[in-house]
C-alpha cells in the first residue's frame, strides 16, 4: 500500500510539474489565464487526489496566535537579508538587464505589476508551497524515507523553475539559480518537517519573494 501511493504522489507532483512546464514554455497565456491554470494544476488536483486517497490535510494546517507572531518576525528577517544582499551585490551585477528580460518573459508591464507582484508574493509562494513541499515532501515522506522525500521535493522544485526563468536567465546563471533552489528546497523542507506544516516555508519563500518583487520593482 505505501508502495501504491509513493509511486502515485510522486506521479502527481511529476504531472503537475509537466502540465505547468507546458504552459509556462508552449501555451504561454496571458498571466490571468496562467494564474488560473497554476491553482487548478498545484492546488485542485492534489487536493483532489488526497480526496481520492481517503486522506486529510487538516493537521497539516493547524496554527496559534504566537506561531503567527514568529512566522511574521522570520518573514521580516528573510525581506531584510533578501534585501540586504540586493544592496551588496547592484554594484557588482546588472541586474536592470535581468529585470528587463523577466519583464518581456513574463509579458509583466508598470500597469500590470502591482497585482501581478502581490500574487507572486502572497498566491504563487501557497500553491508551490502546498505542491513541493506538502505534497511532495511531508505527505510523501509518509510512504519513503525522509532522505528520498528530500532529494525529491528539492530536485523537483528546482527543475520546475526551468520553464519560469529558463528564458530569462544566461546559461551561467542559470545552472547557479538551479542549484540554488535546490537547496532552496531542501532547506524548506527541514524547516517544515518538525511541524508537519507548511507555514515556515511559505513565509519564507513568501517574504524572498517579496524582497525579489521590490528590486523588480525599482527597475521596471
Amino acid at each position: 500500500m505505501n508502495k501504491k501511493k509513493a509511486i502515485g504522489t510522486i506521479g502527481l507532483v511529476v504531472i503537475c510539474c509537466i502540465l505547468m512546464a507546458i504552459v509556462e514554455t508552449v501555451i504561454e497565456p496571458v498571466y490571468l489565464v496562467k494564474s488560473l491554470l497554476k491553482i487548478s494544476t498545484f492546488l485542485l488536483l492534489p487536493i483532489i487526489y488526497l480526496k481520492y486517497n481517503k486522506e486529510s490535510v487538516s493537521e497539516n494546517f493547524k496554527l496559534t496566535g504566537k506561531s503567527v507572531l514568529q512566522l511574521l518576525g522570520l518573514g521580516a528577517l528573510i525581506y531584510l537579508v533578501v534585501m540586504l544582499a540586493y544592496l551588496v551585490s547592484e554594484n557588482f551585477y546588472d541586474y536592470s538587464a535581468l529585470v528587463e528580460s523577466l519583464t518581456a518573459d513574463q509579458k509583466v508591464n508598470s500597469n500590470s505589476f502591482i497585482p501581478i507582484a502581490l500574487y507572486i508574493s502572497f498566491g504563487n509562494s501557497l500553491l508551490e508551497e502546498f505542491l513541493f513541499r506538502l505534497i511532495a515532501f511531508i505527505k510523501l515522506s509518509e510512504f519513503i524515507s525522509k532522505k528520498a522525500a528530500y532529494a525529491f521535493s528539492s530536485i523537483a522544485f528546482s527543475l520546475y523553475h526551468i520553464g519560469m526563468i529558463g528564458k530569462s536567465f544566461p546559461l551561467p546563471l542559470l545552472l547557479i539559480s538551479i542549484v540554488g533552489l535546490a537547496v532552496g528546497g531542501a532547506v524548506f523542507d527541514y524547516v517544515d518537517e518538525r511541524n508537519k506544516n507548511i507555514y515556515n516555508s511559505w513565509m519564507i519563500h513568501m517574504f524572498a519573494d517579496f524582497a525579489i518583487m521590490t528590486v523588480w520593482y525599482l527597475h521596471i
